[in-house]
């Protein structure tokens, strides 16, 4: 019970600060992740701020803007983390690669799923799902550093 009160909820919170570390190393070495992250965070200050200029309130159109970036940070980091967590709990499946191998899964799916791709990705957008399910891999691994591995000890063997 301790486990799941203490360890998975603090595992949780150091893979997903763990993520938000390896989604700007990612944005490094990716030239398309970067443009991803930097470049579209470029240009929605410019839009923001040429909206003020011309007069227009820009509040509605950043309020919708941050509304996607929170769900699209939602979707890379935090819900394949939590998801891969407790189902791997509920089934006991505590295998390093399971837990980095579903994690890095979802955090490259959830974001299509969410955008509601429906085409064929081109080069640059499958760099992107590559370097997505890379951090959501390298998040996992960090979750199952923390309580996957032997964590909570041995079960006694019943009679």
């Amino acid at each position: 019970m301790l486990r799941w009160l203490l360890l998975i909820p603090f595992a949780c919170l150091v893979a997903m600060g763990a993520g938000l570390f390896f989604l700007g190393a990612a944005s490094v070495a990716s030239p398309a992740v970067a443009m991803l992250i930097g470049g579209g965070i470029e240009r929605l200050i410019d839009i923001l701020f040429g909206l003020a200029e011309s007069g227009v309130d820009p509040a509605p159109a950043a309020q919708a803007a941050f509304a996607l970036i929170g769900k699209l940070g939602l979707a890379i980091i935090v819900a394949p983390v939590v998801l891969v967590a407790v189902g791997s709990e509920l089934f006991r499946l505590r295998s390093g690669l399971l837990q980095s191998g579903f994690t890095g899964l979802l955090a490259a799916l959830l974001p299509l799923a969410m955008l509601r791709l429906s085409r064929a990705p081109s080069t640059a957008e499958i760099q992107i799902i590559s370097g997505l399910f890379l951090v959501g891999a390298a998040t996992g691994f960090v979750y199952w550093l923390i309580a996957g591995r032997g964590a909570g000890g041995e079960r006694p063997a019943q009679a």
